[in-house]
């Protein structure tokens, strides 16, 4: 929803990261209201979630990431009323705890998301803020003066006025107060009492303005402590929309991992032109730029979210590009994060509620939500889950054999990305190291067909549309071989 948010994990499966003979989980995030309906009232909830805990199971998914589900005014609950409860269109407090059980059960890991960059204008905290009560009244950002854009007027006192960053009815918190970070610590302990693996923290850099990121930090390295101290295996996973020296800075003390746009949108560009690019070796330089700011970073990969336009729709619904992009995410290291429907090859576009529209599970309605009108993700234009499922040329056969690939092969999570002397035109080519072993990874973009040889000795673990010849293989636009070379 924001431009620019961080997010919090807490995982079990955190020192995965330093066990490199163990693959690292595949997340998955579950926009509440459009993913299940458990009780038939048209609106996702967190029985409906729980009820298809199997199907995700069964997919390869080893987390799930969850948008908020606190009692809000709005449909996306961004912001937030009651920080303790869930809101009953969703469910129950116990209906929660559930889940996190059966989740659990299944080793599936539940991360839920925590807005606390600011809260509803309608909580009671501003409330009371609003009429003067303490100690509420300095638990938000005040001025008597500002008349520049982010600043709205008290209503109860037009000569009072209050900031907030995303929109009048989400007024930022004063992380200045210390009262304010002890409410914001005690809200963590209270969910991670409860049972959940993790968080995401929405809208984190905007804990302060841009230009006091050094506060951003006092904070989050606080967080960081407070949050390890109560699980010292927690996982904290920022997501920067920013250019890559900021993204580092985040890295050195508050975040084991943040989320890569860059690589998202390289990604996308190169299966839409058919042209590899130099994003390899953008990314390479990026993981070492990291990498001296915390060598135990991960990174957190993905194709699109909640806040973008959905990458089916980017490409036009080329299901042969779309597989490709999926084919490259998951051959590379990292946490890799699957927004819900992609496996579908759900489509959306902005404003933002067609990028979150209801799951297509079946022509039958059963657990459909219908708590809007898909205008993208239509019958006539995704082919539901339900005949997908058993159809093993589908976009989903082909994302449940990725998962298993990745859950299968250590190298391809934690393998150390390196340029590769096998590079070839029209190709992403790469190698991944783990373990003292070489592994060769090539992606054929453009069309034509190329010969390629291999080096002696050379161990095929996995070959897509690629014909062997003799000691040379054939491979043609869309294409994908990885092999031990060493």
């Amino acid at each position: 929803m924001k431009k620019v948010i961080f997010y919090v994990l807490l995982l079990c499966s955190a020192n995965l990261l330093a066990q490199p003979n163990k693959s690292t989980p595949v997340f998955y995030e579950i926009f509440v209201r459009s993913f299940a309906d458990g009780n038939g009232d048209g609106i996702g909830d967190l029985k409906g979630i729980m009820d298809k805990l199997d199907y995700l199971q069964k997919l390869g998914v080893g987390g799930i990431w969850l948008t908020p589900f606190h009692p809000s005014p709005t449909y996306h609950k961004y912001d937030v009323m009651d920080y303790y409860a869930i809101d009953p269109e969703y469910g129950t407090l116990a209906d929660f705890k559930n889940l996190l059980v059966q989740a659990h059960a299944r080793n599936i890991k539940v991360v839920m998301d925590l807005v606390v960059n600011h809260t509803s204008s309608r909580h009671p905290w501003f409330i009371n803020a609003c009429d003067g009560k303490v100690p509420y009244n300095n638990y938000y950002v005040w001025s008597d003066t500002a008349k520049t854009k982010g600043w709205y007027n008290n209503l109860k006192n037009p000569q009072q006025r209050y900031y907030g960053f995303f929109w009048e009815q989400m007024p930022d918190l004063n992380f200045d107060n210390p009262e304010v970070e002890n409410e914001v610590l005690k809200i963590a302990s209270f969910w991670l009492a409860a049972g959940v693996d993790g968080f995401r923290l929405d809208a984190a850099q905007h804990i302060y303005e841009p230009h006091e990121p050094e506060k951003n930090m006092r904070w989050w390295n606080k967080f960081h402590k407070h949050v390890k101290k109560i699980n010292p295996e927690a996982f904290i996973i920022g997501e920067v929309w920013n250019k890559d020296s900021l993204v580092a800075a985040y890295l050195k003390d508050g975040m084991d991992a943040c989320f890569n746009f860059d690589l998202s949108a390289a990604i996308i560009k190169a299966v839409s032109t058919s042209t590899p690019g130099d994003f390899i070796q953008k990314l390479i330089g990026m993981h070492l730029l990291y990498r001296s700011y915390n060598a135990n970073y991960a990174d957190a990969i993905f194709i699109t979210n909640h806040d973008q336009d959905r990458y089916a729709s980017i490409l036009n619904n080329n299901t042969a590009q779309m597989k490709q992009a999926i084919a490259i995410l998951f051959t590379l290291p990292g946490i890799p994060f699957l927004y819900y429907g992609e496996e579908i090859g759900m489509l959306g576009k902005f404003p933002d509620e067609l990028r979150r529209e209801p799951f297509l599970w079946g022509t039958d309605n059963s657990y459909n939500t219908k708590w809007e009108k898909s205008l993208h993700t239509t019958p006539t234009s995704v082919v539901p889950l339900d005949k997908q499922i058993n159809d093993q040329q589908s976009l989903y056969a082909y994302y449940k054999q990725w998962l298993k690939l990745r859950n299968d092969y250590p190298f391809l999570s934690t393998g150390k990305l390196a340029l590769s002397a096998f590079t070839y035109d029209g190709c992403i080519s790469f190698e991944l190291h783990h373990n003292q072993n070489h592994y060769l990874v090539i992606h054929r973009l453009a069309q034509g067909g190329l010969q390629v040889k291999l080096p002696k000795g050379a161990n095929i673990i996995h070959a897509q549309q690629v014909s062997k010849s003799g000691t040379r293989f054939q491979l043609s636009a869309g294409s994908v071989l990885v092999a031990k070379i060493k």
